[in-house]
Formats: structure tokens, C-alpha cells, sequence
């Protein structure tokens, strides 16, 4: 399993916009076949930080995931917008199971 997880700081005047984008990639990235979770979410704290989650079931899914035109067709919005910083790490998952809290 590959595990995406994407922090991004867009300009305040631009937050509104790249969030549009970002809603219409959800439905059809949630359809793709290998697609295991997507998720974007805003931080609470500071709602021009944008966080994405991803878990793909393979190195191949991702790929083709970042190929087809709806993810296209955001990046090439996000390439306009005042995008301020950007993490992205891939993490290559091993294993996984549920983690227990006591609370």
C-alpha cells in the first residue's frame, strides 16, 4: 500500500479557489480502481492550510491516478494559484491494523 500525505499553504486571497478545485478531484478519485481513501481536509487552526490524505493499493494505482485528466486538469489550476508551501511525502505501508486508545 502507498500512503500519500500532502501539506499545502495556499495564499489567502487563492484558498477559496484551490479549494473548489480540490472538491470537484474527490467523486471521481473515490471511483478509481485502486483507490483505497482520499481525503482533503482544511486545518482548524489555519484554514489556508490544506491537508490531502491518500492510501493507494499500489505504486501502479497512484500513477495512473496522477495521469488521468481530473487530476490534470486541478494541478494545472493549482500551477495558477499562489500555492506558498507545499510538503508532500510517499510513505510505501508494510503493514497496518488498528491502533487501540484507552480513553
Amino acid at each position: 500500500m502507498i500512503t500519500i500525505s500532502a501539506r499545502i499553504t495556499v495564499n489567502p486571497k487563492d484558498t477559496a479557489s484551490y479549494i473548489a478545485g480540490a472538491q470537484k478531484i474527490l467523486a471521481p478519485t473515490h471511483a478509481e480502481e485502486g483507490c483505497l481513501a482520499y481525503s482533503i481536509a482544511v486545518d482548524i487552526a489555519n484554514p489556508n492550510i490544506v491537508c490531502i490524505f491518500e492510501h493507494w493499493a499500489s505504486e501502479d494505482a497512484l500513477m495512473l491516478h496522477l495521469s488521468l485528466p481530473h487530476v490534470g486538469e486541478f494541478l494545472a489550476l493549482a500551477a495558477t494559484l499562489d500555492i506558498e508551501d507545499m510538503q508532500v511525502t510517499k510513505y510505501e505501508v508494510s503493514g497496518y491494523g488498528p491502533l487501540q486508545l484507552d480513553i
